[in-house]
């Protein structure tokens, strides 16, 4: 790669974001470290995206519009494209920090031994207002169970930069699925790569109706978290049988217990509840099952003192 290459380029695929992708794109162009190009994929957007884009128009910015085939397809559309050593994402609904990019391009430079390093995050809401509810960078090093599971890391699309060679050597994204794609992004790079956590907060998740885990279709969810799973059991046979059953037990926990949170999905939490149980039975033993437990127990007796 020669010199007149940028040294990060930052990936936004986008889709009918116009009150949105402004920010996101000017959180980039005032980042402290200036040395990247931005590749924002307009996956086949209806509204006025595309104008807002416009205004940002310059050498630093490319901006390609293709017809609606997905995220996972716009960010493997943009990862051919991609000139710089380092890969990093934005969410068109989220946030850089200022010093963002700067931080990570000095973890990199001085860690050749590590293949993504990712960061803590905060959440807002749709005007920019803090929420109570943060991401928090802790794991670091060889941690692919940690990652593949959900339990305890939860990595962030927009809070990662990876190596190019990274995703040259697992490859893109599953262009077959619409949830958790991110997630086994990171769990096939964890496998080859050891990961950085930096603590700092680089990044705002904007949390907002059309994101919301109480507008989405649980059916979908629960397919989701099969094909997920069912990669697990058939790509990561060499990390041993009880590793695997023991994390999809405690990601059917996670999810369980999310769907809990929802009372129309609580049937559905249950079910997840018992694969968890079928898949590795000590599973009852852990702390998030017992707290999901009595969270259930107080909801009862609650109901039945309404009767």
């Amino acid at each position: 790669m020669d010199d007149t290459q940028p040294t990060v380029s930052v990936i936004i695929p986008t889709y009918n974001r116009e009150k949105f992708i402004g920010d996101a794109i000017k959180s980039v162009l005032d980042q402290t470290f200036q040395d990247f190009e931005i590749i924002v994929v307009d996956d086949g957007s209806t509204d006025g995206t595309a104008g807002v884009i416009k205004e940002f128009y310059s050498e630093k910015i490319r901006y390609i519009y293709q017809s609606n085939q997905g995220r996972s397809q716009a960010r493997n559309h943009a990862l051919n494209l991609a000139q710089g050593r380092y890969i990093a994402f934005l969410d068109s609904d989220d946030l850089y920090l200022p010093e963002k990019l700067g931080m990570q391009v000095d973890f990199m430079d001085k860690h050749p031994d590590y293949g993504m390093i990712y960061t803590s995050a905060y959440c807002v809401d749709e005007n920019g207002n803090s929420l109570p509810h943060v991401y928090e960078a802790k794991a670091s090093g060889w941690i692919y169970e940690d990652i593949a599971f959900f339990v305890p890391v939860t990595i962030t699309l927009p809070t990662v930069m990876a190596r190019r060679e990274a995703f040259e050597a697992v490859g893109g994204f599953d262009e077959n699925m619409e949830r958790f794609e991110d997630t086994d992004m990171w769990r096939r790079i964890s496998k080859k790569f050891r990961i950085g956590a930096m603590q700092t907060y680089t990044c705002l998740l904007r949390t907002h109706h059309e994101n919301s885990l109480i507008t989405q279709n649980p059916g979908k969810i629960l397919a989701a978290i099969e094909y997920y799973v069912a990669k697990i059991n058939r790509e990561d046979v060499d990390v041993g049988w009880l590793v695997r059953r023991r994390g999809i037990a405690k990601l059917y926990v996670y999810y369980g217990g999310a769907m809990m949170s929802v009372p129309e999905w609580r049937n559905q939490g249950y079910l997840l509840l018992a694969k968890a149980v079928r898949s590795w039975p000590l599973v009852v033993m852990t702390a998030a099952y017992w707290g999901i437990r009595k969270i259930i127990s107080r909801a009862r007796v609650r109901v039945e003192a309404l009767n």
